[in-house]
């Protein structure tokens, strides 16, 4: 629907019609018709959803009605309710129907527009959920309050929060099963061609769950491409999904949402991860073709001991942390690994460490090919994920979670940072 051109007209000239008046009275401030103004309009806003609403049931249904039972329902009543809008409270009246045959009772209104009686509109779910995955439900109640000033209680921002949440895992549960059905994998191959390229990076991050710490896992899925304006390489169309449960159970999510995305049809599919054994181990399973790639950072990191245990002087480390990271870059791995070998006894568990790693994960740490293939090789996708999901709104100070609020919250986020908000709130309510 859209409103005429000629009614906002109106309303506009009524509006400045009686502020010119108030005017010539004495001094007005900017700030104090801005505010008048927006309550205004809210009120006017409160006022005509609730009619229209009322409306639109008067003029979509009848008298009767029909049942899913194929009977027919006769409307005994037209029944007051409220919801929460992005005006504040607004009341409406619909109809109220009792099936002859079968005795069901229904509200067709509700029930086809997703209204809910004493919870909010699909509209003001969105903006609610919004705040609850930006930061804490308290905050978001206050922030609510200074945006819209609507009053909205703690509870309603997490129920609408979390809500989209479970939204979401009963979209990556779809996904799972879509991912395990023949049938549907065979139709992908006559309908979509095949990605050239698609990238994958997994990692976690514990959270504080009813007295215990759990491992958040995620996994971003992304393409690369030069950043604009310059040759540097950087993730497009990122998509992140989120699990607190364990590896297997996150291994069939990482199926399910590689599926969704095609990258498991990809031409090339690389994995950029940090290194850790369940990780490759998943990725062994799902996709052993995969190119697997440790994050070119996270493999520096191992120097930097080392270097420190190795030299006195700032100085002196640095040049010997500048010199490995050029091995390093060129792929030779063993070179770095026989230099640890030979210095093992001042190295200490540094070096240790590092020849352990090093070795185990020799094949993934070949830049010099890498870099001849042009890929990408920082898994800062999934690090920020991980940043921005769990320590920015899991960790907040005094945060108490359980299993199942802190999955919702946090797989409401990843649909915020991956961009795929709009739809989510569009899902039926039934997901």
């Amino acid at each position: 629907m859209k409103f005429s051109t000629k009614t906002l007209d109106e309303i506009r000239e009524l509006l400045v019609a009686e502020f010119s008046e108030q005017v010539q009275e004495g001094e007005i401030r900017p700030n104090e018709i801005e505010q008048n103004l927006r309550s205004a309009l809210q009120k006017v806003g409160q006022e005509s959803l609730g009619v229209m609403l009322s409306l639109l049931d008067d003029h979509t249904y009848q008298r009767s009605e029909s049942c899913l039972c194929q009977g027919r329902g006769q409307r005994i009543a037209r029944c007051p309710a409220q919801v929460l809008s992005v005006f504040g409270w607004v009341a409406y009246r619909r109809s109220y129907y009792q099936c002859e045959q079968c005795g069901r009772r229904w509200k067709p209104l509700d029930q086809c527009q997703q209204l809910r009686p004493g919870r909010a509109t699909q509209t003001m779910a969105g903006l609610l959920g919004l705040a609850g995955v930006t930061v804490s439900f308290e905050e978001a109640r206050a922030q609510v309050r200074q945006y819209l000033q609507v009053e909205v209680g703690v509870n309603t921002i997490r129920q609408e929060t979390q809500l989209l949440g479970n939204k979401q895992a009963h979209q990556e549960q779809m996904w799972i099963e879509q991912g395990h059905d023949p049938d549907y994998l065979q139709s992908r191959e006559r309908q979509v061609e095949r990605p050239l390229r698609w990238y994958g990076s997994i990692d976690g991050a514990f959270v504080p769950i009813e007295q215990e710490w759990k491992e958040a896992k995620t996994v971003s899925w992304y393409r690369v491409g030069p950043r604009y304006g310059s040759a540097d390489l950087h993730a497009l169309d990122v998509a992140y999904y989120i699990s607190l449960d364990d590896a297997a159970a996150f291994g069939r999510l990482l199926w399910g949402t590689a599926v969704r995305h095609q990258a498991d049809r990809a031409l090339e599919l690389v994995f950029v991860c940090d290194g850790a054994a369940w990780i490759w181990k998943l990725i062994d399973h799902y996709f052993p073709d995969a190119v697997q790639i440790v994050d070119w950072y996270h493999a520096c990191q191992y120097l930097y001991p080392v270097g420190e245990a190795l030299f006195d002087t700032e100085e002196a480390q640095n040049t010997w942390v500048t010199a490995m990271k050029e091995f390093l870059w060129e792929g030779q791995v063993a070179h770095i690994i026989q230099a640890c070998q030979t210095q093992l006894k001042r190295g200490g568990d540094a070096a240790h460490r590092l020849i352990t790693y090093y070795t185990n994960n020799q094949a993934r740490l070949q830049y010099d090919h890498f870099k001849a293939q042009g890929y990408f090789i920082g898994s800062g996708t999934v690090e920020s994920a991980c940043k921005q999901i769990v320590s920015m709104r899991l960790k907040r100070s005094g945060a108490q979670w359980s299993h199942s609020g802190a999955a919702a919250t946090a797989k409401a986020r990843t649909a915020w940072l991956s961009g795929s908000w709009d739809s989510l709130i569009n899902l039926p309510l039934a997901a």
